[in-house]
């Protein structure tokens, strides 16, 4: 592979990863600026080709703002930028990516897209569950058919040169959320449960349809298997996250009834399940529920914005909870923050993704996650 030569020996450290087992060391991403390239740092890295380049637009220049969004030369042009400045160390991968605020499936419902420099916004559209209707018309929505074109142009021109992700089209409860406003879904969960399984139902349906189109069109492309675009993450099957992070607000409870059930039916088309888990509210009230759902073969945790970072004491106890519990744990740090988490947690099983300023400093941990992770082996 012309962006990842070593993807043979990554191949096998991953298939370790899904085993619960280890190669030689953890799994670690750690991505950086190339030697030669144009980008000074890893900041300037991922703002350059990406978001930074919408800040050349007027804020009422709508049409340029949105062209960049779903435009498929556009979207190749800047990914082929940052795979050309980009050092992908240890298990980062060069993927492709498309996240429109991701939760796009809101678009494919009647969620008019709001086209921003920043991301992308989705209005709610669900006024009165007594008039609404469930409509996705998979030939003639613009927003599916944008998508899908902007994929065939990546595989198209894909000489084995990368790997292409699955859109981010967000997880059932998520974009319930938005289409009928978080508030609004609060208060539905006990006024008319009865229409949010529904809902929950249908577009449980609607992901597992399209991730299964999605997956068709690219697997030969992704070495027989399938990539979590932003968490860099291959495997040898299906794969995408499952996540509900709507379930910060309300009960263990209520997640159980409303929410686990679609994890479950989600779990069950992919054949590798990680599940994002965003914020201590989500870790502190749903971990241990989660452990009990058998699909999920992985978890991820994000601390969340002005939460402590991912190595805070009070974490500690929960990652080795997961761990313990035979899934796998997938953790983004500070690339100071790599050793102190070996030195509490086993490497059997984990993936740690993390960025450095230069190819040279990228190299020196990489290396030095080797001797971190002999030391913890046997844990």
């Amino acid at each position: 592979m012309y962006y990842k030569p070593d993807w043979e020996q990554v191949k096998k450290r991953l298939e370790a990863f899904w085993n619960n087992e280890i190669l030689d060391r953890c799994c670690i991403a750690v991505c950086s600026p190339r030697k030669s390239s144009k980008w000074p740092s890893y900041a300037t890295l991922q703002t350059g080709p990406w978001i930074g380049e919408l800040e050349k637009f007027n804020d009422d220049d709508v049409e340029s703002i949105k062209k960049w969004w779903v435009d498929p030369e556009e979207n190749y042009r800047r990914t082929i930028d940052w795979m050309e400045n980009t050092y992908f160390g240890g298990e980062a991968l060069p993927v492709t990516s498309i996240n429109w605020g991701a939760m796009a499936m809101a678009a494919f419902y009647g969620s008019k897209p709001v086209f921003t420099k920043k991301t992308v916004w989705y209005p709610p559209v669900i006024k009165d569950w007594d008039t609404w209707e469930w409509n996705f018309n998979e030939e003639t929505n613009e927003y599916w058919t944008q998508i899908k074109r902007i994929i065939q142009y990546f595989i198209e021109r894909d000489n084995g040169d990368y790997f292409i992700g699955m859109p981010e089209f967000g997880t059932p409860g998520d974009v319930l959320s938005l289409l009928r406003g978080m508030d609004k879904l609060c208060i539905d969960l006990i006024e008319y449960p009865e229409k949010v399984k529904e809902a929950i139902d249908i577009l449980g349906d609607t992901w597992i349809k399209l991730h299964e189109e999605i997956y068709t069109m690219t697997f030969h492309i992704n070495d027989g298997g399938a990539v979590l675009a932003w968490m860099s993450l291959w495997a040898p099957g299906r794969i995408d996250q499952l996540a509900c992070d709507f379930s910060s607000l309300i009960s263990p409870e209520m997640f159980k009834e409303f929410f686990v059930p679609e994890i479950e039916k989600l779990g069950g088309w992919t054949e590798y399940r990680m599940y994002h888990l965003d914020g201590p509210a989500c870790m502190n009230n749903h971990l241990d529920t989660l452990l009990g759902v058998s699909q999920i073969k992985a978890i991820e945790y994000t601390p969340g914005e002005g939460s402590p970072p991912t190595f805070s004491p009070q974490y500690i106890p929960k990652y080795k909870k997961i761990q313990a519990s035979g899934k796998r744990l997938y953790l983004l740090a500070e690339i100071n923050e790599v050793e102190l988490i070996l030195n509490e947690l086993s490497p059997k099983g984990l993936f740690i993704s993390t960025h450095a300023d230069s190819e040279d400093e990228a190299k020196e941990l990489l290396r030095r996650v080797g001797k971190w992770s002999v030391k913890r082996r046997f844990f």
